[in-house]
């Protein structure tokens, strides 16, 4: 592996188990990406609607794409790297009676995102209980913590930690991160234990070598 790709992959998973963790208020500022691109290059928009989609963008309107975080910086670097020049970045703050059919949050699809984090909620607190009772065995606890980095991962992609203010009570992201942060972390040494298990028996000289991280992970 290339020190690149060692590199994105270290920050990959620093992203994805940090997430849910942003605290800090919100300033009411969003930050605005308008753009046109013709018709004939559909490709250049697919690219560049999906890398704003990696920075946490959404589409409110056709062609205006917005975000609750500060992304300037990250959303000009963008536009230069693709060659996209009939576009304006700008932030801006909703202004005191504007239809609420129009406020940015509808960019997102919240119901859907609750159901997501309910889901996961509801499958994997059974197996927390069962873990806290000691009832989960190696194999269990491999497989479980396996999916659960699965599913976690997904979440800085469908939500790009929308300030708490914008969002419904009794969201459930805390309650989700609370959930992933302690079975990840409690299912840690058990799902090792298999790893050396499974390596022993074909390259026992590398079942030494075996590690497991937690969510501090810091290589």
């Amino acid at each position: 592996m290339s020190a690149r790709a060692a590199e994105v992959l270290t920050e990959g998973s620093r992203h994805i188990l940090s997430f849910g963790a942003r605290g800090e208020e919100w300033a009411g500022r969003w930050t605005v990406a308008a753009f046109s691109v013709p018709e004939d290059r559909r490709d250049l928009r697919h690219t560049l609607r999906t890398r704003l989609g990696w920075w946490g963008f959404a589409s409110l309107y056709d062609g205006l794409w917005v975000s609750p975080h500060e992304r300037v910086a990250e959303v000009t670097a963008v536009l230069a790297e693709l060659g996209v020049d009939t576009a304006t970045v700008f932030t801006a703050e909703v202004a005191d009676g504007s239809p609420v059919g129009g406020d940015p949050i509808s960019a997102w699809d919240l119901d859907a995102l609750r159901a997501e984090y309910e889901r996961l909620l509801e499958e994997y607190e059974p197996v927390q209980q069962r873990w806290r009772a000691g009832k989960v065995g190696t194999s269990e606890a491999l497989i479980a913590r396996t999916a659960l980095m699965d599913d976690w991962r997904n979440f800085p992609n469908l939500d790009p930690e929308l300030p708490a203010v914008l969002l419904p009570p009794r969201w459930p992201r805390t309650r989700a991160r609370e959930l992933f942060i302690d079975l990840y972390d409690g299912l840690a040494r058990l799902s090792e234990q298999r790893v050396v298990q499974i390596v022993s028996e074909f390259e026992p000289s590398l079942a030494a070598l075996v590690r497991s991280h937690g969510s501090d992970f810091a290589p």
